[in-house]
């Protein structure tokens, strides 16, 4: 069987299908490496980034907490007492290890409501406590993931995001988006990326989660807060001397993932109608995305012995069964046959 990944955002290539992807790209011979991330495929990738979401600049950095932090940094130069607020399940709050206070003395404020949302009355409230404060503070931007890691792809609500853009806006206030899945809403909203990106002052765009590169992310922007970005991606640790293999894989796959996430979406809602026709239980939530939950209670052992015979990556059960993810290996599929072997995998 064709290799079918239930577990991931992406189909991610083997070492070998990297070396032999990386050898196609480079047939030509006329591939010029970058210079500690200036030239060659880097630019390439930033200016194709910066293209594709309606920003004026992009940077490449070798990781997303790199880019994440120091767009966090721009944001807060020669403020007094900043802080970001954040929500309270977002990757940076949990996941980077409090860098943004201890890397750039930035305080992250996490703000929770419904499942991946907070909402402009909290923004309004945090904004008047800020101004309060006895020594002097302030909100140097607003980060928004979506769609939300934590809470299985799911969108921020678009609505309360609408309110909160309408606020920051009317306070002065920049903002930055966590666009590491941009294309999978783009897919579930019938929307262009650069639709989305339009309210935000800096986009984030990983490179690995299903663009073929091993590491690396892309932060788009202003030119004018952008400019010597790649000495300050140096100055924290990043200054790669090549960085070309990843922006080469990257841009490679970016062209096609308006198409191909539209077409995964169509080939997830036709594995749903195989597995209802099966008798499979399946869940959707509001604002869910590339998603499929399972009600059941298999033995996850046996289940996941028998997946890997059958070339099939499945993820550790959640919350009382599985939350399957759609991606690239989808499409070379016959959705029935995936129907069929998710059925088999979760009875």
């Amino acid at each position: 069987m064709t290799r079918l990944n239930l577990a991931d955002d992406g189909d991610w290539l083997t070492p070998k299908e990297t070396a032999e992807r990386l050898a196609e790209l480079t047939a030509s011979g006329d591939v010029a490496p970058d210079y500690y991330g200036v030239g060659g495929p880097v630019t390439e990738l930033e200016n194709a980034v910066a293209a594709m979401f309606g920003k004026e600049a992009a940077v490449m950095y070798p990781t997303g907490t790199l880019a994440n932090m120091l767009a966090a940094r721009e944001l807060a130069a020669a403020k007094r007492g900043p802080r970001l607020v954040v929500q309270r399940d977002s990757h940076v709050f949990n996941d980077a290890g409090d860098n943004f206070t201890h890397g750039i003395g930035v305080t992250t404020v996490p703000l929770v409501s419904e499942g991946p949302n907070f909402t402009a009355e909290q923004l309004r409230a945090e904004i008047a406590r800020t101004a309060s404060a006895r020594v002097p503070a302030s909100i140097v931007g607003v980060m928004v993931e979506t769609p939300s890691r934590r809470h299985a792809n799911r969108l921020f609500d678009p609505i309360a995001l609408a309110e909160i853009v309408a606020l920051a806006k009317a306070e002065g206030i920049p903002l930055i988006l966590d666009a590491a899945r941009i294309f999978i809403e783009a897919a579930w909203t019938d929307r262009q990326v650069a639709e989305i990106t339009a309210p935000f002052d800096y986009v984030y765009l990983s490179l690995y989660k299903y663009l073929d590169a091993p590491f690396g992310a892309v932060l788009a922007g202003p030119t004018a807060e952008l400019h010597g970005q790649h000495h300050e991606r140096r100055r924290f640790g990043g200054g790669l001397f090549q960085m070309w293999p990843a922006a080469l894989l990257a841009n490679n796959a970016l062209t096609r993932q308006q198409e191909n996430w539209t077409n995964i979406r169509k080939a997830g809602t036709a594995v749903l109608d195989g597995l209802s026709a099966l008798g499979v239980e399946t869940k959707r939530l509001d604002n869910d995305t590339n998603v499929i939950r399972i009600t059941c209670n298999p033995d996850h052992a046996e289940a996941a012995k028998r997946a890997t015979a059958m070339n099939v990556k499945l993820p550790p059960p959640s919350g009382g069964g599985y939350i399957l993810k759609m991606n690239e290996s989808w499409l070379k599929t016959h959705p029935q046959t995936i129907a069929n072997t998710i059925a088999s995998l979760t009875r």
